[in-house]
């Protein structure tokens, strides 16, 4: 087998499989010079790259840094040094997640945790090796063009390979084009809502591109947080971005038109539209990942398509109720 084909195969097998089973462990009541002790009298199968604090049946409450246990007093207690483990790995986590997690944190160790939260092992990047570190590294570039349409295993692209992807925007185009039709009456009475349709669909395509990439980028089993976390965090960023940027537009509306109603309709639509298309960005790569689809070909043009046909009723639907009277 040849190494690119082992490294391959190596990258689905279970991470806890290569993960190491004696590893530094602290429990979090222990002084620095008793916890210093304890190290010595353990057998440990690893290198020493972080200090794992575990409670009396096993489960992870923190994580020591190196460094930092053996820079403090001797009488400082475990648990006022340690951080919380804000990174871990389940179980059921491959060595492809693994990898993606280790690159993706800067970590240079990953503990494997249960349903119960005791830590089963830990995976250290010099247990994954150069191939693959550099298949991992590889695959985040080509996810990277795959979301724009692109395949760099296809030299230029070629046309099968993109054209796939425009297809999408030309669907969502004309979509939108007959959205904005149902809407010509309201069109040919306030004018202005024509002008400022475009920065309405840059802004929310924008953001919803930017929770996809976020989406691609963040492992879908490396931390034990309910399903809706995810999109409870990108909202609780997405909406303050969006409720600027709505504000940014309104100003100029009023500056433009002399209008409020309008600039109320145009600060409400951007506002909504933005939120909406983060949602969709954040939660359409995990449908298209939990159903077995790569979503790095298809979610970026899907969320493109979703971004305009939402923005654009939404826009006309704040412009009717504020100002078609």
């Amino acid at each position: 087998m040849k190494a690119d084909d082992r490294a391959t195969a190596k990258l689905d097998e279970l991470a806890l499989h290569h993960a190491h089973h004696l590893f530094a462990a602290l429990r979090p009541e222990q002084r620095v010079d008793d916890a210093l002790a304890s190290i010595r009298a353990q057998e440990l199968d690893s290198a020493i790259v972080y200090f794992y604090v575990v409670d009396g049946d096993g489960r992870l409450r923190g994580v020591v840094p190196t460094r930092r246990l053996l820079t403090a007093a001797p009488d400082v207690s475990v648990s006022a040094l340690m951080t919380r483990a804000s990174v871990t790995l389940p179980v059921s986590a491959t060595v492809r997640d693994a990898a993606a997690t280790l690159v993706e944190h800067r970590l240079l160790a990953v503990p494997i945790v249960d349903e119960l939260g005791r830590i089963r092992g830990v995976i250290d990047a010099s247990t994954l090796g150069a191939d693959v570190s550099a298949e991992v590294t590889g695959r985040r570039r080509n996810e990277l063009f795959q979301l724009i349409g692109i395949r760099l295993a296809e030299p230029g692209g070629r046309f099968r390979s993109r054209m796939s992807a425009l297809t999408w925007n030309i669907v969502g185009g004309l979509i939108a084009a007959a959205v904005a039709a149902a809407f010509d009456d309201l069109l040919r009475a306030v004018a202005a809502l024509a002008l400022f349709m475009p920065v309405t669909l840059a802004l929310s395509e924008s953001i919803g591109m930017q929770a996809v990439a976020i989406a691609l980028q963040t492992p879908h089993v490396t931390r034990n947080r309910p399903r809706l976390a995810f999109i409870r965090d990108e909202v609780a960023v997405a909406a303050p971005l969006a409720l600027v940027s709505a504000s940014v537009v309104a100003v100029a509306a009023i500056a433009w038109h002399q209008h409020w109603l309008f600039a109320a309709s145009v600060l409400i639509a951007i506002g909504v539209a933005m939120t909406v298309a983060a949602t969709f960005g954040t939660i359409i790569p995990r449908v298209l990942h939990r159903f077995g689809w790569n979503p790095t070909v298809a979610a970026g043009p899907a969320v493109l398509a979703l971004a305009d046909f939402v923005s654009l009723i939404v826009y006309f639907s704040a412009a009717t109720a504020l100002l078609h009277r």
